[in-house]
């Protein structure tokens, strides 16, 4: 495959970059650019990863991102509850902040926990999300020792979009379920192209607190809303495009705190807030130029609850990248990214602000049965001085078909405020925590089939985590040694109709290296198996979960396993039927000790696509 100037490259960190631009070009099912900076087949990206596209997220009928997550390879998601209660996300065992979450190519992840609010992202601005396992710091920086979740929203780019487009959704379903989405475009012949979706959802919820385990605590029921708005504006010249995303998102989360009288009503608000201008331009054949300037913004308002509080986190970035072809099969990516990091709180933190600069460089190439991957980074932070980070990969194919690949890279996570600055706990003389990472493994890819084999060692010191005197500072190591097995799959069955298969089977042992107990909320063993069938004028689908036993809060949280159906029929060319059946054999199960998950529920919705 040539690496050349033809595709568009983004340069995106975790300070936001120009990914956007790359949908720009109609993206093919078996293509990725989060793996390596580089639009490649995804059968070809040295780090593992997964894509899903619009139709795989409208088939799953997942009601928020968290769902639709959770039934990916390696991936464990916990929540304090149902919807709109915080998510965490573990990859391959990997801390979750160690996850770094991009929504077009802006750090989702807040500046107090490096944590991503997940739970408040809307599906409906959603095209397509790649998924990067394992260390990739020296193409993202800090927070990217676990992997990479890269969420691109729907736009109005490449061939085949002009003229207007709209579609409309509605879901109701248990808990007092209901949603409404509606999306709508444009792209005029002479490349002016706007996009514009809206969602609101609300759920009455359930009492998410296990009362009899957290005692004293409010058995009331626990809701949720959300409301969301966005919108692209794009136009396309003869050697590039520009681009100007605005979204914002309001949500509500009802909860029980530990703190306070048991008949409180505890609530918080939350705004996501992102701002993207990007763009990019062809100078030649063989070198491509990118630019963005970009804001992102996470703000948490407790106000009802016993000790209220408020913190809000914003970073903004300027970036420029290019990509040089050399020559065939050989290609060079750059970047600098400039980052203002600034937390605002109802807490005095000693300090408030920060800065960033980063510099990187890349190297891809591959020839006949052989393939490299190089990158170097430096980041330099105005309150932690330097860090270096590298990633070389190596992959040799055996036949077309059959690949072995092996890869070694270093990582680091930068110190959060609250870890340096809260002002009851917090030490400023923290060091980055650090990574060591190395994969070996093998793949096989068929027109209609594909697996992979994955052996994968992790090594991390100084973590960061509390003393004796509840004091941050960097006193853990932990390593998490494990080997993940993935198939996927389509084929047409005579008499049977078109299939969709996927199953997954990942064996780990995430352990804290000083102590040698097992890592909290991770399991050992994770499974997943899916199944999409054509039954007639009906797409159904089968979704199997594992998670092993866990432990929490020195207590051990039970093995589950979840079972979810989905059905699907278009009632006319313009109007479709959706239903799902979510945890069918109402498994009672926690993934945080202290917190209930969702039973058994039902849903049914309707999706309009009208011909305009």
């Amino acid at each position: 495959m040539k690496l050349t100037c033809k595709v568009l490259v983004a340069s995106m960190a975790v300070s936001p970059m120009a990914i956007s631009h790359a949908l720009a070009q109609t993206f093919l099912p078996d293509t990725v650019i989060t793996a390596s900076r580089v639009m490649q087949r995804a059968q070809d990206a040295l780090p593992d990863v997964s894509v899903l596209t619009r139709a795989d997220i409208e088939r799953s009928q997942a009601k928020d991102v968290p769902t639709l997550l959770q039934n990916l390879a390696g991936m464990e998601i916990t929540q304090s509850g149902g919807m709109g209660g915080v998510a965490s996300l573990f990859m391959r065992g990997a801390e979750s902040r160690h996850a770094l979450v991009l929504v077009d190519g802006l750090p989702m992840n807040n500046l107090n926990f490096n944590l991503a609010a997940l739970e408040h992202l809307p599906l409906n601005g959603i095209e397509r999300i790649e998924v990067v396992r394992g260390n990739v710091s020296s193409l993202y920086g800090s927070a990217a020792l676990g992997g990479v979740i890269q969420i691109f929203t729907r736009q109005n780019a490449g061939e085949g979009l002009k003229g207007p487009w709209l579609e409309a959704s509605g879901q109701v379903g248990s808990e007092g379920f209901r949603s409404a989405q509606v999306s709508a475009g444009q792209k005029w012949a002479s490349g002016f192209g706007v996009n514009a979706s809206t969602e609101t959802t609300e759920s009455k919820g359930f009492n998410a607190i296990n009362s009899l385990q957290r005692l004293g605590t409010n058995p009331d029921r626990d809701g949720y809303s959300h409301t969301s708005h966005a919108v692209n504006l794009s136009q396309e010249f003869e050697a590039g495009r520009m681009g100007l995303m605005l979204r914002e998102t309001h949500a509500t989360v009802q909860y029980d705190s530990q703190w306070g009288p048991a008949n409180q009503a505890d609530e918080s608000k939350s705004v996501l807030r992102n701002v993207l201008l990007n763009g990019s331009y062809k100078a030649s054949k063989d070198l491509q130029w990118d630019v963005s300037v970009g804001q992102q913004e996470d703000k948490l308002n407790a106000a009802v609850t016993a000790y209220p509080y408020f913190v809000n986190s914003q970073s903004q970035t300027s970036a420029v990248g290019a990509v040089w072809t050399l020559w065939p099969n050989h290609s060079i990516t750059s970047g600098y990214e400039n980052t203002r990091q600034k937390l605002a709180s109802d807490t005095e933190y000693s300090l408030s602000e920060r800065t960033l600069n980063s510099l990187r460089l890349g190297y891809q190439a591959k020839l006949e049965n052989q393939q490299w991957q190089l990158n170097v980074r430096r980041d330099q932070y105005s309150d932690l001085g330097n860090a270096s980070t590298w990633y070389a990969g190596y992959a040799y194919f055996v036949t077309p078909d059959l690949r072995l690949k092996a890869s070694s890279s270093t990582g680091f996570m930068a110190p959060t405020f609250n870890d340096l600055y809260y002002p009851w706990g917090g030490n400023p003389l923290l060091k980055p925590e650090q990574a060591r990472s190395n994969e070996v493994g093998m793949q096989y890819t068929q027109a209609s089939w594909n697996a992979r084999l994955t052996a994968f060692e992790n090594r991390y010191t100084d973590l960061i985590d509390n003393d004796a005197n509840w004091t941050r500072t960097n006193i853990a190591k932990a390593k998490n040694q494990g080997v993940e097995v993935a198939l996927a799959g389509k084929w047409q069955l005579p008499g049977v109709g078109a299939q969709q298969w996927r199953l997954s089977f990942t064996s780990q042992d995430p352990q804290n290296e000083i102590t040698h107990q097992a890592l909290a909320r991770r399991a050992k063993t994770l499974a997943q198996v899916g199944l999409l069938q054509s039954i007639g004028k009906w797409d159904t689908g089968i979704q199997w979960r594992y998670n092993g036993a866990r432990t929490d809060d020195s207590k051990t949280l039970k093995s589950y396993a979840v079972l979810d159906f989905t059905a699907s029929q278009a009632l006319t060319p313009e109007l479709r039927l959706n239903m799902r059946l979510e945890n069918a054999g109402n498994a009672n199960y926690q993934t945080i000790y202290g917190y209930n998950m969702p039973k058994r529920g039902v849903f049914a919705g309707l999706n309009w696509t009208p011909k305009l």
